[in-house]
């Protein structure tokens, strides 16, 4: 099938379908996907890109298969294409918004589908952030796109949402340092949770140092080395610690803590 953009009419046929879905009384049905290729709620997409309709095991996969598909595209056209990115999100519905053992799907909010005319909803579009994201780091983010399309997850939350440091590469890379778990290849445990070092402290504290440093011009190596103590729990080894506090010291350092080389006698 060839990728197409959904018009005004067909955006709006999509918003609706996608209120009605909120109505306990709807008779679960299915997407309305004559939406995608109907001439009068569709129009065709500048260039010639045939999709197919493959299932995804996490959105990044998802993010990696359209970063291909839409390589021969205009960056700057598309990036904004509210008729494109709902097309997609229609055409993906059904990993998107599964049905459940009821037979009923439970949508999340519309701009997750519906590409918002409001910048401050964008970032939560799934198929657009997601592709976004891949687009411009690759496997560096495969952390925030670990999940199945149908689920966010806090960290991509969290961090899409910070628009001010989205374009820094340094910081992205020191929030993959910290977050993800090579071996598990999933993020670490308690890294979407509430408390010191988390990844909603991450933002918190960039934003914060966004005042004294350049972050665009910082590796991800300076980024870590600039994060307080707090994110210590997160760092090689001792990601495991989920209360925030200090790790144990070793039996020599608590043996000799406070004693002078003088009281230790010669070496």
């Amino acid at each position: 099938m060839k990728i197409r953009r959904l018009n005004l009419f067909g955006i709006k046929k999509f918003g609706d379908y996608l209120e009605s879905l909120k109505n306990p009384e709807f008779s679960a049905g299915d997407p309305p996907f004559d939406l995608l290729d109907n001439p009068e709620t569709s129009e065709p997409f500048p260039w010639e890109v045939e999709i197919e309709q493959k299932k995804f095991g996490t959105r990044y996969e998802m993010g990696q298969y359209l970063v291909s598909l839409l390589d021969q595209c205009d960056q700057r056209e598309i990036n904004f294409d509210r008729g494109l990115w709902s097309w997609l999100a229609l055409f993906f519905f059904d990993q998107l918004c599964p049905a459940g053992t009821d037979g009923r799907r439970r949508p999340s909010e519309i701009y997750n589908y519906i590409l918002s005319s409001d910048r401050r909803h964008q970032y939560r579009h799934a198929i657009r952030t997601t592709y976004l994201f891949v687009k411009d780091y690759g496997e560096t983010v495969y952390f925030m796109f670990s999940n199945p399309l149908d689920k966010r997850g806090e960290i991509t939350e969290q961090l899409a949402a910070r628009q001010d440091i989205l374009g820094c590469r340094g910081v992205i890379e020191a929030a993959s340092s910290l977050y993800f778990d090579k071996l598990r290849m999933s993020p670490k445990r308690g890294a979407s949770a509430k408390g010191p070092g988390t990844v909603r402290r991450f933002g918190v504290v960039l934003r914060q140092f966004a005042r004294t440093y350049d972050l665009f011009s910082l590796s991800g190596q300076q980024v870590l080395e600039i994060l307080p103590r707090e994110f210590n729990r997160f760092r090689s080894g001792q990601e495991d610690r989920q209360d925030g506090r200090k790790p144990r010291e070793s039996l020599l350092k608590r043996i000799f803590r406070g004693t002078s080389v003088k009281e230790q006698g010669p070496q």
